[in-house]
This record gives C-alpha cells, sequence and structure tokens, in this order.
C-alpha cells in the first residue's frame, strides 16, 4: 500500500494553500503545534493507527510520517 498520496492530501488541507510534497519540512509548512497535532490525529484515524509522543515529536519532513504510517500498515 502507498499511502504517500493519501498522507499528502490530509497535510495539505491543514497546510491551507501551501504546496506539500514529500520532501516539505514540517516547520516549513507554517504549521503550529496544534496544527501538527490536528494533522497527525487525522492521519492516525484515517488508517486506524496510533503514534506515540516521541515518534510525532520526531518527524520533520513529510516523508518521516509517510514512512511511519506505511511501516505501521505492514
Amino acid at each position: 500500500m502507498n499511502a504517500e498520496k493519501e498522507v499528502i492530501e490530509v497535510i495539505s488541507k491543514v497546510a491551507k494553500g501551501k504546496e506539500v510534497t514529500v520532501d516539505s519540512n514540517i516547520k516549513d509548512l507554517g504549521l503550529d503545534s496544534l496544527d501538527v497535532v490536528d494533522m497527525l490525529m487525522d492521519i492516525e484515524d484515517k488508517y486506524n493507527i496510533e503514534f506515540e509522543n516521541e515518534e510525532m515529536t520526531s518527524f520533520v519532513t513529510i516523508k518521516d510520517v509517510i514512512a511511519s504510517v506505511e511501516k505501521k500498515l505492514k
């Protein structure tokens, strides 16, 4: 399963008009901490997975989020 496209769609909704790619840095998207939590909760709900707190704070790029989702779906 390739979660890349779906994860980018979820993040794009939160990023409000900013271009989102797999290489996008989460901080560069202008998201505050609440936006990031909302985004990750949306992804958790979509895939019925759960991120650990340490994991959430370790995400730097969208690629990190996608890799984590794909790992949890295996």
